[in-house]
């Protein structure tokens, strides 16, 4: 911002008036255009407004896209949880009977818990491996996007990854729970 005196520059396309004050500065509006037109009689007035709404109708248009962004994050992240939910359901039903069976021959509640989630992080895994390398080499493109944030910051794709993982397990332990619960000679009736 460069300050100029008004008698001294060239004509003015566009002349702002910023007056500091203590109180509610809208009281003062009527004065503060009787002082303006002494000024310059020939002066139009725009629209006044306090300082504290001119800083909100600029940063109005990125609090927006902000708000748009974390909300399809959001809903991203619901759609990989409710997918992979559904996936790993499938799969329990399908495996039922051997879950069943495993479960006579002695496999502990935990031993099958855990075989259900680790097929939730193989998925999960198989995910990172593809997603997070073209994240980083698209990550380029997105600099415009991005606020006090480098093209490739790291530690948004480890934040983003650990998201994921979080989110898939959350997904994943209800029908391993489910699966750990199975009666073993109830699965094994079942077909």
């Amino acid at each position: 911002m460069a300050w100029f005196g008004y008698q001294q520059s060239d004509p003015i396309g566009n002349l702002d008036v910023e007056i500091r004050t203590t109180g509610d500065a809208s009281t003062l509006l009527p004065a503060i255009r009787s002082a303006v037109r002494q000024i310059d009689p020939n002066i139009p007035l725009g629209k006044p407004q306090m300082l504290a709404a001119a800083y909100e109708d600029g940063y109005l248009m990125p609090a927006l896209v902000a708000r748009l962004a974390v909300f399809f994050g959001v809903l991203a992240a619901l759609l990989v949880a409710i997918g992979l939910y559904g996936t790993l359901s499938y799969r329990v039903n399908r495996r039922t009977m051997e879950i069943g069976l495993r479960m006579a021959l002695g496999a502990a509640r935990l031993d099958v818990l855990w075989m259900v989630l680790r097929d939730s992080l193989y998925l999960v895994a198989a995910g990172l491996v593809i997603g997070l390398p073209l994240a980083w080499l698209s990550s380029r493109y997105m600099v415009s996007l991005l606020y006090q944030l480098s093209a490739r910051d790291p530690y948004s794709l480890l934040a983003a990854g650990l998201g994921v993982v979080c989110v898939s397990l959350i997904a994943g332990l209800v029908p391993a729970r489910r699966a750990a619960s199975i009666e073993p000679m109830r699965a094994l009736r079942t077909e």
